[in-house]
């Protein structure tokens, strides 16, 4: 790769600080905000509940045992028999944040803190689509344009669906985006610095699920060179490996500390009332997650099909790149067909394949250049339209209607292809059933606080009575539309200045986006980006400027 710079590297620093860092500041502000008023503001899982309370123990004991004795999911004894959760540390890290800002800047309350703690991953969606717009504009895309489409990558994706969620599945997408964007920008400068960096990510991703250890393999393709001997290539690649296996020891160690040995004796008896992982069907699980209605891919994400346009152009250009990160959604993909709960158990669409829709996402801008913006547009359009049905109405709902028990899809692997099963089918009936209802619902939530995550369904009340019965089930899923039923002492925040906070963090994104773009254009020439085609260099001795795709400019 070549690198030519226009104008003096101190007149570039200075376009870069006075407008590509503002526009990337703004971008991330809006995403954040945006994606902050779109979500219920309460835990919508229970898989949240022992997350959150192993970020409140770390707050106030400044250990990770479960203190709640109410909280029993996927909790087991461990180190001093006392109890520990099962689930993995990042996301309980960025809770400690998000206590920590809701003791700032209010009064100490636990329902106050659980919806700070919803917003860690509105936090992670904006770093995604921060690290999308780097990737981008390394890319050799004008500023307007890398932003433009990272923010197409969360709004037109599940991304921005599962940035309102406290699913962890965001948090490793956003962790591979980063390996990946960091590996890439290594093809050009520091690529030893850039290396460990990338393994450091991917251990971030191993942590948040350990199969997303599997895209080690693209990230070890950016840092081959044309033309290198492997000599020069083992040191960076040692270093990716290195970084990698930090995230392993930091997971390993964890798990130790929790459930030293001698204390798991327990744990086989006490798993065996849960669903178990394997084995499932997976003709069902590649089926349902391919054609199924409520779970298929392409129901849920219609841009995926703009990123297999743009697949092609990327084989031909970045021929290595592209196979490795191809082989490494196989893996993943053929992983999750072979689960019981291969669709991501109860969630919105294929809750798993989120990581695969984002790194997808990066194919798109090259199927617009090949054929042109009239798919495009309508692809994207239904994109953001599917999300946006997706956030309207709170999921439990359809669930909880058809009295589905827990672990419904156990010995009935081909239940998503049923309609009444599918979210995206029954939607539209539900949006106009509230719409239309007249009976007025007489409690929040079948929880206390109304914050907290929803109980197994065996726990309470289901069918349609319960649907009328449960203002969070019978209106809009945003805070801001189902919280009004709650007094103001039982809300978690202001609901008025809180939307209105919010508002003003995304109107001030966009303006310092517009302004950072336009700055970056008038006060400094970017480098120009040539990128080397696949072989050109072995073969020719040379180096070709690489076709940049739709939207970007030729420097």
């Amino acid at each position: 790769m070549s690198i030519q710079t226009n104008g003096s590297a101190a007149e570039d620093a200075r376009g870069f600080w006075r407008g590509w860092l503002p526009a990337l500041l703004g971008q991330f502000l809006f995403v954040v905000a945006v994606v902050s008023l779109s979500g219920p503001g309460r835990l919508d899982i229970i898989d949240g509940q022992p997350r959150y309370e192993v970020a409140r123990s770390l707050v106030e004991h400044g250990d990770t045992v479960i203190r709640n004795p109410e909280v029993t999911f996927c909790v087991l004894p461990g180190r001093n028999g006392q109890r520990y959760s099962c689930y993995r540390l990042p996301q309980s890290l960025a809770g400690v944040v998000a206590i920590w800002s809701a003791d700032a800047t209010g009064p100490r309350d636990e329902m106050r803190r659980q919806f700070f703690f919803v917003l860690t991953s509105a936090v992670a969606c904006g770093i995604l689509a921060t690290f999308y717009a780097l990737w981008f504009r390394r890319l050799g895309y004008r500023p307007i344009s890398a932003i433009s489409w990272s923010l197409g990558g969360i709004f037109c994706t599940p991304c921005w669906f599962y940035g309102t969620s406290v699913f962890d599945d965001i948090l490793g997408t956003t962790a591979v985006v980063m390996a990946l964007t960091l590996a890439w920008y290594g093809r050009q400068s520091k690529p030893r610095l850039f290396a460990g960096l990338a393994g450091l990510a991917l251990g971030l991703a191993f942590n948040c699920k350990q199969p997303l250890g599997l895209f080690l393999l693209p990230v070890l393709a950016l840092t081959v060179k044309q033309g290198e001997t492997w000599r020069s290539r083992l040191p960076r690649m040692a270093l990716v490996l290195m970084g990698l296996g930090v995230g392993l020891l930091a997971y390993k160690s964890y798990e130790w500390y929790k459930f030293p040995p001698g204390s798991t004796a327990e744990h086989a008896r006490l798993l065996a009332q849960y669903v178990p992982a394997f084995p499932g069907n997976p003709l069902a699980g590649f089926l349902g997650l391919l054609l199924s209605p409520g779970a298929g891919a392409f129901w849920y994400c219609p841009t995926l099909l703009l990123s297999l346009l743009g697949l092609r152009t990327w084989l031909r250009e970045y021929r290595l790149f592209t196979q490795a990160l191809l082989v490494a959604c196989a893996g993943f993909t053929a992983f999750l067909c072979c689960l019981v709960f291969f669709k991501g158990d109860l969630s919105w669409g294929p809750r798993y394949l989120t990581l695969i829709f984002a790194v997808f996402w990066v194919f798109v801008p090259a199927a617009v250049n090949a054929h042109g913006w009239r798919p495009a547009r309508l692809l994207l359009g239904l994109g953001l339209f599917v999300q946006l049905l997706g956030l309207s109405v709170d999921y439990h709902r359809l669930y909880v209607e058809l009295r589905f028990p827990s672990g419904f899809y156990q010995g009935h692997p081909w239940i998503y292809f049923h309609p009444r099963a599918a979210h995206l089918v029954n939607r539209p009936r539900e949006i106009w059933e509230i719409l239309t209802e007249t009976q007025s619902a007489i409690a929040y939530s079948p929880t206390d606080p109304p914050t907290a995550a929803m109980p197994c369904p065996e726990f309470f009340e289901r069918g349609p009575e319960a649907v009328r019965k449960y203002r969070c089930f019978s209106s809009f899923r945003p805070w801001w539309a189902s919280m009004t039923f709650l007094s103001p002492h039982e809300r978690p925040v202001d609901l008025g200045s809180t939307a209105v906070l919010l508002l003003a963090l995304a109107a001030s994104g966009l303006v310092l986006m517009g302004i950072g773009c336009g700055r970056r254009a008038r006060l400094s020439q970017a480098p120009s980006i040539r990128e080397e085609r696949p072989g050109v260099q072995e073969a020719t001795g040379c180096v070709r400027p690489f076709k940049v795709h739709a939207g970007a400019k030729r420097r």
